[in-house]
């Protein structure tokens, strides 16, 4: 498959979709490796990839297929290629900020063959200040002149149209298009208000949230199991076909 791409059967497959991992920046390959567990254990087929890293692995590329300029559109790519390779249902499971670019992949093959998306810990509403976030307590640069400057041209380099072009993605999604987002109330990097920013002012899809007050950035299976998984998995259930 693409991207190192690796598909992950369950030991008894209870349901018809496939679900697709989106890994969220910087991970490693086991970096999911309990979310997998977890769904293989719910009866899901899962596919998992690695996105590419930076700017510097893009292998020269600018512009994505539809020749829009950003990181955020060239994921988009890596995740439509990912789809096309595994036949039926699909649910998208996505990370971070990469979730911008699950929802452009599901807006351009128009959701027909895409049953729900799961969002953990993201998308942000307010990209430029998750960068400066992210640059103070993810990957610190220190002198703040330096953080802000990266922060720039790490927005640039994620899409110089972001908030114009999710919000129309959104708006392209078919009417009752399931959404859950799961956010922690301590999440340093993406708050869940700037998560709303993102879901809020759309009302063709049908979106509940998973709050998780006492959780982070991404640590909300790890490190707050029974207060995750239930709703994750009754989620997964009401959008899923048994087999």
């Amino acid at each position: 498959m693409p991207f190192h791409g690796e598909l992950h059967p369950a030991s008894k497959k209870l349901f018809v979709e496939t679900v697709l991992l989106v890994p969220f920046y910087g991970s490693k390959k086991t970096s999911l490796k309990r979310h997998i567990e977890f769904l293989n254990e719910l009866g899901f087929d899962v596919l998992h990839f690695q996105i590419y890293k930076n700017s510097l692995s893009l292998d020269q590329k600018i512009f994505s297929s539809n020749e829009l300029m950003g990181i955020k559109h060239i994921w988009s790519d890596q995740i439509e290629a990912l789809l096309n390779t595994v036949p039926g249902k699909k649910i998208i499971f996505a990370f971070s900020n990469p979730s911008a670019s699950a929802i452009e992949a599901i807006a351009k093959r128009n959701a027909y063959d895409i049953t729900g998306l799961i969002c953990d810990s993201g998308p942000s509403g307010n990209f430029f200040s998750s960068m400066v976030n992210y640059y103070t307590h993810q990957d610190p640069i220190r002198f703040f002149p330096l953080r802000y400057l990266a922060a720039v041209g790490m927005s640039l380099l994620w899409s110089p149209d972001f908030m114009s072009s999710i919000h129309a993605d959104i708006e392209k999604l078919p009417e009752g298009f399931k959404v859950l987002s799961i956010r922690g109330w301590k999440d340093k990097i993406i708050p869940a208000h700037f998560i709303d920013q993102i879901f809020d002012p759309h009302t063709n899809i049908l979106w509940q949230k998973l709050s998780l007050p006492q959780a982070g950035h991404l640590n909300g299976l790890r490190d707050f199991r029974e207060e995750y998984e239930l709703p994750v998995r009754q989620f997964l259930e009401s959008i899923s076909t048994k087999t």
